[in-house]
């Protein structure tokens, strides 16, 4: 008996009658692909690996773990021990996941591997748009520390062809571009070293486009090699891997290392680790938690490795929430909230529970606090000349606070400003030229080192507590001396915004449990 690769299919040859009705039980074989998100029995096929001929080994080899012997490492005094840890984690392995909190220097850790992994090949960087131009500087700086000058290639944000560098060492490619046919045909012909992927949750569902693009798959009537097949490593980066719940986590364990998780399909994970539970129309849903002790140590074990903020010598962020000292909310908007608010399930929500009437309410009660929350912002700039970071979910919110505090002359982070415009804002901010940067969460809140702030304010926050941390992280990081960042969050009292931020506030609980 024996495991062999035909055309595109895994198959099992000179089987016996007896053997081949119990593994028809678990397992038809014709169905078994090469490709990771075609694969709908990789399971079954691992546990006949020792059967594999040749050339199912081969196919393996690109879908399992593969481990390099380390090489000789330069002294680096510039990294932390657990910088230097992560580094040596990613150059053993050919896939791998550095979850570390916010503010742990992931980015020198990927440049430098980048910069240190044998064999030849370019480097390619995917990073949310908003952060293409962090990345760049980074770059330049880190690369000197190992002697290294290499040249750049910055993927442009529109289909300006010719002014790409298409040769140079490395490449940053915006994640809205992996789709782009005149990009991911590049990059599918580059020879890729290194693959790091900045903000990996971005990738936490497989049917996106830039998850089909990148992990490989089919989409509409186009089907996509997956981009980091060929590379030699391949390291994800996040310092919030697991945004709400444990099914974020399984389209990029099972795509770059699915023995982590014993080659659980999507249903098969969300069976034993996501608390399935049947809705109200019989079909089941993966929105919980389960096993999490189990999932940690099987994560953790030779694929993700967790540097949490305890391990940081960063400073404390002090919580609390800020009672805006009037009701504003519309009489229309109380009585949806009498009628409607005792039938939410306030421990699951989320940024996609965020949908119609809830949505609409959502945002006018942002709209509404605007007074309140500049009044409050221009109160301590006034009084104290502190500098403050305040965040905003809605881009109609960040204009209202930027127009009611435009004495201040604040530096504006949101869609649509030029990349070139907030780095000169955050530069400023950074050296106290400016005393107020309005950021919106999803633009501002990843990737910028802002620990110039003395406080943090949310006139808006996310319903995914995992993006209201890393807005704080902005402040709270290497090189603030201050003993605590005070974080505060302004709210309707008795509100929807009330009750939705202190439920969010007791799910992280659930992360810590699986991530640390």
């Amino acid at each position: 008996m024996k495991l062999v690769f035909k055309s595109g299919h895994f198959r099992l040859e000179n089987v016996t009658s007896d053997i081949r009705l119990r593994l028809s039980k678990n397992a038809h074989w014709s169905c078994i692909t090469a490709t990771a998100y075609e694969t709908v029995q990789l399971k079954a096929a691992a546990a006949f690996r020792p059967l594999g001929d040749e050339n199912a080994e081969k196919i393996f080899n690109r879908a399992f773990q593969t481990h390099y012997d380390l090489p000789r490492l330069p002294p680096l005094p510039e990294l932390d021990p657990h910088q230097m840890e992560g580094l040596k984690w990613a150059l053993h392995r050919k896939r791998s996941y550095l979850a570390h909190a916010p503010g742990a220097g992931k980015t020198a850790q990927a440049i430098l591997v980048g910069c240190l992994a044998s064999g030849p090949g370019q480097v390619l960087f995917i990073v949310p748009p908003s952060l293409t131009c962090n990345w760049e500087r980074e770059i330049w700086k880190v690369t000197e520390w190992v002697g290294r000058f290499p040249t750049i290639g910055v993927v442009p944000l529109s289909a300006r062809q010719n002014d790409m560098a298409w040769r140079a060492d490395f490449i940053i490619c915006p994640d809205s571009m992996l789709t782009k046919p005149w990009v991911y045909e590049k990059l599918v012909a580059m020879q890729k070293k290194v693959i790091a992927v900045d903000e990996a949750s971005r990738f936490k569902d497989s049917t996106a486009e830039r998850s089909i693009a990148f992990f490989g798959g089919r989409s509409g009537d186009r089907s996509y090699p997956g981009l980091f097949q060929a590379a030699r490593h391949v390291v994800f980066l996040d310092g919030s891997p697991m945004p709400n719940r444990p099914m974020e986590l399984w389209a990029p364990t099972y795509a770059l290392h699915p023995e982590a998780i014993d080659c659980r399909d999507q249903n098969d994970f969300g069976y034993r680790y996501c608390g399935a539970k049947p809705n109200e129309r019989g079909q089941w849903e993966f929105l919980h938690a389960s096993h999490e002790a189990e999932l940690r140590v099987k994560l953790q074990k030779d694929f993700m490795h967790v540097v949490n903020e305890d391990r940081l010598s960063h400073p404390e962020r002090l919580r609390s929430l800020l009672f805006v000292n009037q009701d504003v909310r519309s009489p229309e908007h109380k009585s949806w909230e009498r009628r409607h608010l005792g039938q939410l399930n306030l421990n699951e929500m989320d940024e996609d529970a965020s949908q119609g009437e809830l949505a609409r309410y959502r945002a006018e009660l942002g709209e509404r606090k605007i007074p309140w929350v500049a009044g409050y912002a221009g109160e301590k700039l006034a009084d104290k000349n502190e500098s403050i970071l305040l965040f905003a979910w809605h881009r109609n919110v960040v204009e209202g606070l930027a127009e009611k505090l435009s004495k201040w002359n604040p530096g504006v982070v949101m869609g649509g400003v030029s990349g070139e415009s907030r780095e000169r804002d955050m530069d400023q901010f950074q050296r106290g030229k400016k005393k107020l940067l309005i950021l919106n969460i999803a633009a501002g809140g990843r990737g910028h080192n802002l620990q110039a702030a003395d406080r943090v304010l949310f006139g808006e926050y996310s319903w995914t507590d995992e993006l209201n941390k890393q807005c704080e992280k902005r402040a709270s990081r290497r090189g603030n001396e201050k003993a605590f960042t005070r974080c505060e969050y302004a709210v309707a009292p008795g509100s929807l915004d009330e009750r939705v931020l202190t439920s969010i506030f007791t799910k992280q609980k659930r992360v810590r449990s699986i991530i640390g």
